[in-house]
């Protein structure tokens, strides 16, 4: 994940719901249309390519930097992965290598999966299809927590591989293609 330490679009408070989503999409041109999977792949690669050339950006493997805050914990079977996004924040997930749910228990975010921007506000709870990379513009300050099945048992395993989340389509597929799924 990364966030953009300057220029990225900051609404006033007082703005509409749909003033916020517009702000997103206006700053990272996202197309009006729902894009099919191979487009959306283009479209978010080459996105966050042009960004991380041109802003300071936070390595998204630790989300170590000024505002982030990144716990996790590992029981018997899931992973669960709790990440605080300061406002004024732009984010590009990783990629998902398995279905799971998540929760927004803090916060305000607007989210692009390539079929439309929503603006998502906590409480709010939903599920992560495997596959899925997501761009979200922080309007508040956002705690986002993630369950994930696992069979590992020692969080540094996690964290050194590509088992929940993995940083190319290409990897995504590698996986799938490897594990006969």
């Amino acid at each position: 994940m990364y966030k953009v330490e300057q220029e990225a679009p900051s609404p006033v408070p007082s703005q509409k719901e749909e003033d916020k989503v517009c702000e997103l999409t206006r700053a990272l041109n996202i197309p009006s249309r729902k894009l099919s999977t191979a487009e959306y792949r283009q479209w978010i690669c080459g996105v966050e390519s042009q960004i991380c050339e041109a802003h300071v950006t936070v390595d998204r493997h630790s989300c170590i930097s000024e505002g982030f805050k990144l716990e996790e914990a590992l029981t018997p079977g899931i992973y669960t992965r709790e990440l605080t996004m300061p406002k004024g924040s732009l984010v590009f997930s990783r990629i998902h290598m398995g279905t799971h749910p998540f929760m927004i228990v803090k916060g305000l975010v607007s989210v692009y999966d390539g079929s439309s921007v929503q603006s998502l506000e906590a409480p709010y709870k939903g599920v992560t299809k495997a596959g899925t990379k997501r761009v979200l513009y922080v309007h508040e300050d956002t705690t986002w927590i993630t369950f994930h099945p696992t069979e590992m048992e020692v969080l540094e395993e996690i964290d050194k591989g590509n088992t929940i989340t993995c940083d190319t389509f290409e990897e995504y597929e590698k996986h799938f293609l490897e594990s006969g799924l």
